[in-house]
C-alpha cells in the first residue's frame, strides 16, 4: 500500500487548483479482471497511480544498501485518453522518489523529481511496465512475457541501475479484485505485488562504484478515491522472511487513534499461494518512537508483528531512524520511509528477514489537507 492518495495533494501543490471531482474518475470496485502483462502499464481512466521498487541490497563486503524508487501519476482530466496533435498537451502530472541508505553509517540519502506528461519527459505505456521520468525509469526488458525488469536512476552522490527477476508469481491483494482501504463503494485501489524479485547490477554513492545483489518488492497500485476525512495516515509493511514467506500488512489510521476496520494484508507462502489476512489475524504494533529533529513528527520505531495462526512473532527494527523522507519538491507530504530486518521472537525454528516499513500522517506535512 503506497501513497495512493495523497499524491492527489501534489496537483494542488503544483496546480494550485483541486482536481476534478472523484466522482469523474473510474473507481476501483470489486470484480475488477486484470489482465498481464497490460495491468502493469498505465490505467489513465484511474485518478492516481504508481509503481513502487524497493528492496534491500548487500555488496561484496557485506555492506548493506536498501533503496526505494517510486513513480506516481497524478491524472488532471478524467474521461478515456484523446490523441492529441499537441506535444504539449498535458493531461497527467508524474512525480519520482528515490532514496538509498548507507545502513553502516546510517546516512540517508534522497532524490525527488516532478514533470508533465508531456513532451517526453515523462509518461508511462498502457501496454506493459515502461514508466520514465527524464532519465528515471522502469520497465520490462522481455517484452510481452514480463519475466525480468530493470530499474535505473541517477541523482547527486548516487546512482543506481538494478536488473530484476520475480522469484515468485505476482500477488493480487484483497478480496474480489480490490484492496479495500476505508467503508464504501470506491474507497479502494487495485493493488497488486510482486513480492519476491531477485535483484543484481551496480550502485554508485559519492562516485564509489558496488557490485550489489539482494531482493526487491515491486507495487503497482491505482483508484480514484481518497482518505476518508476521518483518517489521517497509515503504517505500511513489507517483508520477505528466511523460510520463503512474504508479509504485507497496512493499517489504516483515524483521528480517534483507532484503526480503520478494513486494514488487512497479505501471507504469501514460499510456493507462492496467497492468504488474505482480516484486521483481526495480526498485530502490528510500535515498541518505541523516534522525534524527527526536521519535521518535529514523531514516528513508531520498532515493532513487534505477529500473525498468530501462521506461527510467525517477530521483532523488526530499522537500519536507521533517521530515514524521513520531506518532498518539498514534488508531493509536498512529509513521511517515514525505510529498511528495516526482522527475526523471530519465539518459536522452534528461527526466522530472519529484510523489508521495508511506510508511515504516512506523524509529521504536520504528512497529513492530507482535504
Amino acid at each position: 500500500m503506497k501513497k495512493l492518495f495523497t499524491v492527489l495533494l501534489a496537483a494542488v501543490f503544483i496546480l494550485g487548483a483541486v482536481p476534478a471531482h472523484p466522482a469523474s474518475w473510474r473507481q476501483a470496485l470489486p470484480g475488477y479482471h486484470y489482465q498481464f502483462p497490460r495491468d502493469h502499464g498505465a490505467h489513465e481512466a484511474f485518478r492516481t497511480e504508481w509503481w513502487y521498487f524497493s528492496g534491500n541490497l548487500q555488496d561484496s563486503e557485506g555492506g548493506k544498501y536498501p533503496f526505494m524508487l517510486t513513480f506516481f501519476r497524478v491524472g488532471l482530466r478524467p474521461g478515456a485518453p484523446r490523441k492529441s496533435k499537441s506535444r504539449w498537451a498535458l493531461r497527467n502530472l508524474y512525480f519520482g522518489h528515490f532514496s538509498v541508505l548507507d545502513a553502516k553509517r546510517e546516512k540517508h540519502r534522497f532524490a525527488e523529481r516532478i514533470s508533465r506528461g508531456a513532451l517526453e519527459q515523462a509518461g508511462a505505456s498502457d501496454k506493459g511496465l515502461k514508466v520514465w521520468l527524464r532519465d528515471w525509469r522502469a520497465e520490462s526488458t522481455d517484452g510481452d512475457s514480463s519475466s525480468s525488469f530493470r530499474i535505473s536512476a541517477a541523482a547527486p552522490e548516487m546512482k543506481l541501475r538494478l536488473d530484476l527477476k520475480p522469484a515468485k508469481p505476482l500477488v493480487i491483494h484483497g478480496e474480489n479484485g480490490v484492496s479495500q482501504k476505508a467503508p464504501g463503494p470506491g474507497r479502494a485501489s487495485h493493488y497488486y505485488s510482486y513480492t519476491r524479485l531477485l535483484a543484481s547490477g551496480a550502485l554508485e554513492i559519492e562516485g564509489r562504484r558496488l557490485d550489489v545483489r539482494g531482493t526487491a518488492w515491486m507495487d503497482h497500485e491505482f483508484g480514484s478515491n481518497q482518505l476518508t476525512k476521518d483518517q489521517v495516515g497509515w503504517d505500511w509493511l513489507s517483508l520477505q522472511l528466511s523460510d520463503g514467506r512474504d508479509l504485507m500488512l497496512y493499517l489504516m489510521r483515524r483521528k480517534d487513534g483507532s484503526v480503520e476496520p478494513t486494514s488487512s494484508g497479505t501471507l504469501v507462502a514460499a510456493d507462492g499461494s496467497t492468504t488474505h489476512l482480516h484486521l483481526g489475524d495480526f498485530r502490528f504494533k510500535g515498541t518505541g518512537s523516534w522525534k524527527s529533529e526536521r519535521s518535529g513528527g514523531v514516528y513508531p520505531m520498532g515493532w513487534e508483528v505477529e500473525v498468530p495462526a501462521h506461527g510467525l512473532r517477530l521483532r523488526v527494527e530499522p537500519y536507521a531512524r533517521a530515514q524521513e523522507i520531506e518532498s518539498a519538491g514534488s508531493t509536498g507530504i512529509t513521511y517515514w520511509e525505510g529498511g528495516v530486518f526482522a527475526e523471530s521472537i519465539s518459536g522452534d525454528k528461527k526466522l530472519s528477514g529484510v523489508g521495508f516499513i511506510e508511515m504516512t500522517g506523524y509529521a504536520h506535512e504528512g497529513r492530507p489537507k482535504f
